[in-house]
């Protein structure tokens, strides 16, 4: 650090670009989300003001999202150690601000489209998110600083998903409520030109814990030789989130039609999930800083999502308990998950390797959204589909098994503090 900045200046810094990307991705975060409060009025008939889609067109809005970004969510990890964190952040906020503004036409295949943009930019917008985590808070509180970022990220989805519904009302109408989230996106950009200038001052001072090398070469092989702990979290990862982002979209649906619930009381229920892992998953990290133990939370909270889903339609429980028990679970693996993997791969190849983890991550976040809707369809309820994001957190639980076996016969190195030797 240069000697004439602080470590007070510097964490001001450092804090000042988290609270900046993380706005950005807060935005996306909505965007993703804004869909599911407003998923009853599409499936309505046209002649009462929806759009007339069947569950599987309206789930495949949130496919549709993954579809590209298994493919460029890779070049954007590789983008983002080329070009820098600086500048692929803008280019990546600005293409999904294009896309949440054609998510807003009232015509599927246009919406279709822009969802597909907003896929490409947010995902790979998540890619440089990370790095920039990395960059400014490694072998300090890289895990607090993910709590935080997740914190302000996640209170996207929960305004989509508790007052999405409310939004509508008070506008009256859903298309609206789309506008309003394309405003919000498209002055998200702004956060990321500010953050530009914060970047470049906080490299020239010397206040990153990582200097980049902007112009690189790619090395496309480099995503072929991540170690096989990796690949492992990469697998829990997948088929963690895939029990988890399809369900919230179904959510609202399933609580109307199962617990005949209001299409606002359901909204603020499946909301819950997000609630709870905003406030605890900061808290998690802070735990991660202090004693490590990554790779035992991981198998916690993995194991703390078994029975949730199953229960909902298998028991007469109040919703609330397994939604609370979802939240927790939902602090848990994330807290451990994202901090651990600069520990896994050299600091020129943190971009590559979280755009490798995205791209695994969206395999899932393509399938069982239409999943979900195609067994919605065929069955007309919402047990199958319920017992298979169960099956998803079973084998969840299996990978962060194998890979806390993998990293014990390494030296237990996800379950270090940080800065400890030991």
């Amino acid at each position: 650090m240069n000697s004439s900045i602080s470590r007070k200046q510097a964490y001001i810094f450092a804090f000042a670009a988290l609270l900046l990307v993380s706005f950005t991705a807060a935005t996306s975060y909505l965007a993703y989300d804004i869909i599911a409060p407003i998923a009853d009025k599409l499936e309505m008939p046209v002649a009462d003001g929806g759009m007339g889609l069947s569950s599987t067109r309206v789930n495949f809005l949130y496919s549709v999202y993954s579809i590209p970004v298994i493919i460029f969510v890779v070049f954007g990890g590789l983008l983002a150690d080329k070009l820098g964190v600086r500048r692929s952040g803008i280019i990546f906020a600005v293409v999904f601000a294009l896309g949440t503004v054609l998510t807003a036409v009232s015509d599927y295949n246009v919406m279709l489209a822009g969802r597909v943009l907003l896929g490409i930019g947010a995902e790979c917008f998540y890619v440089v998110m990370n790095k920039v985590l990395a960059k400014w808070f490694k072998d300090k509180i890289l895990a607090t600083a993910f709590g935080i970022n997740l914190f302000l990220c996640r209170a996207g989805s929960f305004f989509a998903l508790a007052f999405g519904a409310w939004l509508q009302d008070v506008l009256g109408s859903w298309t609206l409520t789309l506008w309003v989230t394309a405003a919000v996106c498209v002055f998200s950009v702004l956060a990321m030109v500010a953050y530009f200038f914060l970047d470049r001052y906080g490299e020239r001072k010397a206040m990153t814990a990582i200097v980049e090398e902007e112009d690189g070469e790619f090395h496309i092989g480099e995503a072929l030789r991540l170690p096989l702990a990796f690949w492992v979290i990469s697998g829990l990862c997948m088929i963690y989130y895939s029990a988890i982002f399809p369900f919230i979209a179904i959510a609202p649906r399933f609580f109307i039609e199962h617990n005949g619930m209001s299409d606002v009381e359901a909204g603020r229920v499946t909301g819950i999930i997000i609630l709870i892992s905003m406030f605890t998953t900061w808290f998690f990290g802070l735990v991660v800083d202090k004693y490590g133990k990554r790779a035992t939370l991981m198998i916690i909270g993995s194991l703390m999502m078994i029975p949730c889903h199953a229960s909902l339609v298998l028991t007469d429980i109040s919703p609330w308990i397994p939604m609370v028990i979802l939240g927790i679970s939902f602090s848990l693996v994330p807290a451990a998950l994202w901090p651990a993997l600069p520990l896994m791969v050299k600091d020129e190849h943190i971009g590559t390797a979280y755009g490798v983890i995205a791209m695994v991550q969206n395999i899932g976040l393509f399938a069982f959204p239409l999943l979900a809707g195609i067994m919605r369809d065929s069955s007309g309820n919402y047990y199958s589909t319920m017992l298979m994001f169960s099956g998803c957190a079973v084998v969840g639980l299996l990978f962060a098994i194998w890979l806390k076996s993998i990293e014990m016969k390494q030296g237990s190195y996800l379950d270090r503090r940080v800065g400890s030797s030991q």
